[in-house]
């Protein structure tokens, strides 16, 4: 737990070690809710909810399918925390979903089955962008990487941005910056031609800005090739810690204030990647589960 000021472990009993999981704040419930992940018995379909003091399994009447690297957040217009995507086990690498639910702190909704805009993905990013939610990027595989951004309307999704737009990616560090209401997204991972379509891609270290539809480079040296990373807004600056910059997971942390990259104290967290993470809107947030396990 971020507490505002520091990183705290909590060693409580809860869900199973596991990595990809999507995580939220449910502000009109006051709790955080956890959703899937990769665990050592596969892909989990599990809702879990964190207090700030204890976890709880949820069974609810309703629920998605099984999955990992499913995208989700909270979303103020409609009160409600919104999943997306994500890939669902088959017989093979998995399939990518293009489907919407919603949850309402008692069950999941779902609101659409399969869409062709934003489309089938994995590895997307959703983020609470003031008073709505903002979808960004993803993949097919190791085949087709997007950087498009897209917002619930709470039946519909709508691209944001426009052309020319970063180079696609998924599994970017991703989070909103208040001060001037832009979607702050760095590194995450990118074709890579070496490799077969079930790759993890190769890691990226550029940062990108999107204000008013238009993206902007973030010019400055800062964390270098990172995927799976995590990123937060701490009050006075964007920090994007943890994830993979192959062929081990890092422990690193680094602030940006919007002018230049500044490497912060180790946040004392094991290294890793693939975490799930989540604030609330008075300044605190839940880091939860990752992978410690060399890659690429």
């Amino acid at each position: 737990m971020w507490d505002g000021a520091a990183w705290h472990a909590s060693k409580v009993s809860g869900p199973a070690p596991r990595y990809l999981a999507a995580l939220a704040y449910d502000a009109q419930h006051h709790v955080y809710v956890l959703f899937g992940g990769q665990t050592a018995k596969g892909s989990s379909d599990e809702t879990w909810t964190w207090d700030g003091t204890t976890w709880m399994a949820i069974s609810p009447a309703h629920k998605p399918p099984p999955r990992r690297s499913a995208a989700m957040a909270y979303d103020p217009a409609h009160q409600v925390v919104v999943l997306y995507g994500g890939l669902i086990p088959d017989q093979s690498e998995g399939a990518e979903a293009s489907d919407t639910w919603t949850w309402d702190g008692l069950d999941w909704t779902l609101v659409s089955e399969k869409t062709k805009a934003p489309g089938p993905r994995e590895g997307p990013r959703m983020i609470t962008a003031g008073s709505r939610v903002l979808l960004f990027g993803g993949r097919l595989g190791n085949a087709q990487y997007y950087a498009d951004a897209w917002a619930w309307d709470g039946k519909t999704w709508s691209r944001v941005d426009r052309d020319p737009t970063p180079p696609g990616r998924a599994n970017v560090a991703a989070t909103w910056d208040p001060i001037d209401s832009s979607l702050f997204i760095f590194g995450g991972s990118g074709f890579n031609s070496s490799a077969g379509p079930g790759a993890l891609g190769t890691p990226l270290g550029d940062a990108w800005s999107l204000t008013g539809g238009k993206w902007t480079q973030v010019n400055s040296s800062g964390p270098g090739r990172l995927a799976f990373a995590n990123a937060m807004w701490d009050g006075k600056k964007i920090v994007v810690l943890l994830g993979m910059p192959c062929p081990n997971p890092s422990g690193d942390a680094w602030g940006w204030d919007g002018k230049a990259w500044l490497k912060l104290a180790s946040p004392g967290i094991s290294a890793r990647y693939g975490a799930a993470s989540a604030e609330s809107p008075d300044g605190k947030a839940l880091l939860f589960g990752g992978s410690d396990e060399p890659g690429c």
